[in-house]
Formats: C-alpha cells, structure tokens, sequence
C-alpha cells in the first residue's frame, strides 16, 4: 500500500515538472481564441482599405486585339468579314439579248459577206465570235411560250428552230465592220441572204413581231392574217 503511494507521488511530481518544461510559446497557443487566427493584411495594418475584386480585374491590362491575319487559299475568293454589311450586285444582262457595244457603233462599216452564222434565237446572229442583232424585229426570248393551258407551246424554241433551217449556214451580207467577228462584240444590223432580207423573212412567216414604226409592219400584218409563226 505504501508502496502504491510513493508510485503515485513520483508520476506527479515528473507530470509537473514536464508542464514547467514545455515553450512559452506552446502554452500560448493553447489559450482560447488565439489559435487559427490568421496573421493581418499590410494594407489592413497600415490603415488602407483591402482591394475589392473588382478593382484588382480592372486595373490588369486589357488583352492586345487579335490581327486578322488573311488564311483564304490561293484560288478562292475571302469571305465577308464579321459585322460587314452586304453589297448589291447589278443584275446580270440576259444571255438572250446582250447589249450592243458603244464601240461599235463609231466604227466605220460596210457590207460584208460573212460565213456560217448561227441562230441564237428568232432576232439574234452568232458569227465567229460577235454578235449581230437583226433590226427592226421585237425582241423574243428562247423561253417564250405562246399560248395558255394545254394549248400552250415553245415558240420561242420554234422561232429559232426555223430561222436555223432557213439559214443551213449559208452566209450571210451584213453593214459591219472590216474585222467583225474576230473579237467579243455585239452590233445591230440589217442582214440579207442572197438579196433576201432577213429580218423581213422572219417577220413575215409569223416567228417575230416587228418594232413599232419599223420597215416589218406590213410583213407582221399579212402574219397575223394567215396566223403565221406565233399568230397560229
């Protein structure tokens, strides 16, 4: 019993002096409210208010803008840019009836034979590569259809039909220049086949109208009595 005792004495005699020995600075720390806190700001300690969010994404530098750096391949055209507002395109002529040059009409011009020419359609002459627009003849365009319902046909097509059969490629005198039909043009003239002429045969057997005021009126006027061509 006694023994126990002295056991016990000794045990708290080493706890106490193990406690003396322990740092300052861990008996400290031990004490409510002084452990977890984190150590104050420099702003805060030095009496200035801590930077707000905001404030710190406002004042880094705004990102340099990035170059539009052209990548379109050779041979393709570059597309419109972001935000680019559309242009308008003038309308393209139509195929059937291209204009006449403004060149052409200044040059000087004379009766030409000229061979193999084509029937684009009923009031057009393709010859080499230029253009002959037979005048005095209303234009009619290869789509054109006469008539309505089940009744309706491709005059158009038949007018052109015709005037090829009648042509067979022979040549034709028309008032051009020297050198037509070497280059790209499109000038408007009286054409004769063997004396005969043209714009008039066309009228005539019904597969064209003839422009107002014109030297065809007469021809357009026996058409439309033996309904002719489109007078049928």
């Amino acid at each position: 019993m006694i023994r126990a005792i002295l056991i016990a004495t000794a045990l708290a005699v080493l706890v106490g002096f193990l406690v003396r020995l322990s740092p300052l600075g861990e008996r400290e720390s031990s004490e409510p409210g002084v452990q977890g806190q984190l150590p104050a700001d420099d702003n805060v300690a030095a009496g200035q208010e801590p930077e707000s969010a905001d404030g710190v994404a406002n004042s880094r530098p705004s990102p340099a803008p990035v170059a539009d750096r052209d990548v379109t391949p050779d041979g393709f055209t570059r597309g419109r840019p972001p935000g680019a507002a559309f242009a308008r395109l003038p309308p393209r002529p139509s195929l059937s009836t291209p204009p006449v040059e403004a060149d052409a009409a200044s040059r000087s011009t004379r009766q030409v034979l000229l061979p193999r020419p084509v029937a684009t359609d009923a009031t057009h002459l393709k010859i080499g590569a230029g253009t002959i627009v037979l005048t005095g003849i209303a234009p009619l365009p290869l789509d054109k259809t006469c008539g309505t319902g089940a009744g309706a046909w491709p005059c158009g097509m038949r007018a052109r039909t015709a005037l090829r059969g009648y042509l067979r490629s022979r040549s034709v005198r028309c008032a051009v220049p020297e050198d037509f039909g070497q280059a790209r043009e499109t000038i408007e003239s009286a054409c004769t086949l063997r004396g005969d002429d043209i714009g008039e045969w066309i009228v005539r057997n019904g597969w064209a109208e003839a422009r107002a005021g014109g030297a065809y009126e007469e021809a357009e006027a026996e058409a439309r009595r033996k309904r002719r061509g489109i007078w049928r």
